[in-house]
């Protein structure tokens, strides 16, 4: 008997690499072309970096994770990872958090694999969506931003 799988959901991940984003509006981040990594030097002081998001219409964000590596040569390097909602809206662009991994501050070397679970924003018509990484930088630290990842839920298409 065929099931119709309309209103059945699946649950996907979806990898956004860090060379797809683009510096903020402060900090200085560098692309290493031939890793595909976002790269930010010792001694900054809020570094902004911003990488789109292409999710389709009606699917349930569920959590997200951000990837990467900290070298903390006995320093303190902190990142915080912002998942974010833009509107069009007449007066101005809204811009709003959907969900964040805050304050990921580290003295020691450190693999980045932290994630924000138990998400439930519906990817919506009109929406821009993109994960906003600020990051500081002590004397002889650093971090290279691998990526994001984004697990939705879709809806499933035809029948079995």
């Amino acid at each position: 008997m065929a099931r119709n799988l309309r209103d059945e959901r699946r649950s996907i991940v979806y990898h956004f690499p860090a060379a797809s984003g683009n510096q903020g509006a402060t900090g200085t981040w560098g692309l290493a072309n031939n890793t595909g990594v976002a790269t930010v030097a010792a001694s900054q002081t809020a570094a902004t970096f911003c990488i789109p998001l292409k999710l389709m219409q009606g699917s349930i964000i569920t959590a997200f994770k951000v990837s990467g590596q900290l070298e903390s040569a006995g320093g303190i390097a902190t990142l915080d990872a912002d998942l974010r909602a833009t509107t069009a809206a007449a007066a101005d662009l809204t811009d709003a958090s959907v969900g964040a991994i805050t304050q990921i501050s580290k003295t020691a070397d450190y693999l980045i694999a932290d994630s924000k679970l138990a998400l439930s924003h519906t990817v919506i018509p009109g929406n821009s969506y993109y994960v906003l990484v600020t990051v500081t930088t002590a004397a002889a630290t650093d971090i290279a931003l691998q990526g994001v990842e984004v697990t939705v839920e879709e809806l499933s298409e035809g029948t079995v």
